[in-house]
């Protein structure tokens, strides 16, 4: 692969697809750096908004949010042209591989994921307090780093919160097994979204097993009939907090800050009991 974008960003390889977008690794060929860089597809409408939204979210900085570096519009010679975002490339796995693994079978330790859980929430926040709603919070795009604290990416489908509560009514956008209520009834989405999502993906780590398997639509439908199974054997607040993030109705949920604080105690406490 041959392909320079907009006379900085040489594609080296695809290294993820999805059905909105691929990415690559490339390198920066004026700061002589590895980048990541997302090029969505042709039938994204509206570029140029979309490219708007992306420089607003490059104005996130975070320690565990991905680093955006660039965007912008690129020429295609076959369908016209294509928004592209460029990142900070990430040399590790994703939490989605780290739950399928043989040693998570039966879900992940409660102060692994207490730690994870309270980066996450402070991502969420700076995000939240941006005006951004990220709508695509899974495990897939949770990374791992070195260091093994989870850095939140992907915004690719993340909204300034006006255009989020202009979205379509029964629009859905997200992946089904971590859809919010509202998001699955394509009904307007807010930050809260993000928090039921965060809930399902900690719920998951603790239990290892989602909570909403099955195909789309089944995973869809089963969120608005009934609440996720959580396990009352779980130790400290955990049954109280992620009952609360994952409350079906949106005002019930607690926001980021308050996730944040409530798994940071955790924390303090299961390392006191540990102890």
């Amino acid at each position: 692969m041959d392909r320079v974008l907009c006379e900085r960003y040489r594609l080296i390889r695809r290294i993820g697809v999805g059905a909105a977008a691929a990415v690559f690794r490339a390198e920066d060929l004026k700061l002589s750096r590895q980048v990541a860089v997302k090029i969505f597809s042709a039938d994204v409408t509206d570029v140029q908004r979309q490219e708007q939204e992306l420089r607003a979210l490059a104005k996130l900085q975070h320690p565990f949010l991905i680093s955006l570096f660039d965007c912008g519009v690129c020429d295609s010679d076959l369908d016209g042209p294509r928004a592209f975002m460029v990142m900070e490339l990430i040399e590790g796995s994703d939490l989605r591989e780290l739950l399928v693994a043989p040693e998570a079978s039966g879900g992940l330790a409660a102060p692994r994921v207490a730690k994870l859980g309270w980066a996450l929430a402070q991502a969420l926040l700076a995000v939240h307090s941006a005006g951004v709603v990220h709508r695509d919070v899974k495990p897939a795009n949770i990374l791992l780093g070195r260091s093994e604290l989870p850095i939140l990416c992907d915004f690719g489908i993340a909204r300034l919160h006006d255009s989020a509560e202009a979205t379509s009514p029964g629009l859905t956008i997200g992946t089904a097994s971590y859809l919010s209520p509202e998001q699955a009834l394509g009904e307007p989405v807010h930050s809260s979204a993000d928090i039921y999502s965060l809930g399902l993906v900690l719920l998951e780590c603790l239990s290892g097993d989602k909570a909403f398997p099955g195909s789309a639509l089944e995973s869809s439908i089963a969120r608005l009939l009934h609440d996720p199974a959580i396990p009352q054997e779980l130790e400290g607040y955990w049954p109280e907090l992620l009952t609360a993030m994952t409350a079906r109705n949106p005002s019930e949920r607690p926001q980021a800050a308050e996730c944040a604080e409530a798994l940071f105690e955790l924390q303090i406490r299961q390392a006191a009991h540990a102890g």
